[in-house]
């Protein structure tokens, strides 16, 4: 499975993901990830693909709003979605450990009661997040971190004298040993200009397009 799209924030914004979705059946996509707060409607639209789900805070905030015959399906969506070197999450990779899934999430909320901005942070405006997130990369034994919830397009990574880079270009190279953070953008409500945003994995050549849906 060489060329992946990752999407998040589509935020029952229909149309926009029809737009991504219309540009992404030009290219060679061999699978689909959906890093969250989706929407219901849109699910409509995700049938029949070879796709991947992931929850985000909207999924958890508003579940019990959900229609009855897709809370069975969303319950179970994962916190992260793992492949050989990468992770894909909403938020961060940086999560607890009991939050396997949206249900698991939802109880230990409830127990805990975190501030939501905990476990959903700001991996462009939290250093603390960041620092965590890269050290989850360490500690999980992965390379990237694709994510969404900034609605932002970008694309971190340490320099060799530990300063933190944002990589320029809309084609960045994954080296192997490099860990990398890949921010995917929104479909629905993108925050860096507006035109529908979303990335392609090629996972042959360890290389990230950034995509702006004209």
């Amino acid at each position: 499975m060489p060329l992946i799209a990752i999407f998040s924030d589509v935020h029952s914004n229909t149309r926009d993901l029809e737009r991504a979705l219309t540009y992404l059946e030009t290219r060679d996509v061999q699978a689909y990830l959906q890093l969250g707060d989706l929407g219901v409607e849109p699910l409509r639209l995700l049938h029949g693909l070879p796709i991947r789900h992931c929850f985000g805070n909207w999924e958890v905030s508003t579940f019990p709003g959900i229609p009855q015959h897709h809370q069975t399906e969303i319950a179970v969506w994962p916190a992260l979605i793992t492949g050989t070197d990468w992770i894909a999450t909403h938020a961060t990779p940086a999560f607890p450990a009991e939050c396997v899934d949206l249900q698991s999430t939802r109880r230990y909320m409830t127990q805990h009661r975190p501030r939501w901005m905990q476990l959903f942070p700001s991996l462009l405006l939290d250093e603390n997040a960041i620092w965590s997130a890269f050290a989850a990369l360490e500690e999980q034994d992965r390379l990237i971190a694709f994510h969404g919830h900034t609605h932002v397009q970008a694309v971190q990574r340490f320099s060799s004298d530990n300063r933190l880079l944002r990589l320029s270009g809309n084609h960045v190279d994954l080296p192997p040993g490099s860990r990398t953070l890949v921010g995917v953008g929104s479909v629905g409500s993108p925050r860096d200009g507006n035109q529908p945003r979303c990335v392609l994995f090629d996972t042959v050549a360890n290389q990230v397009e950034l995509i702006v849906i004209q």
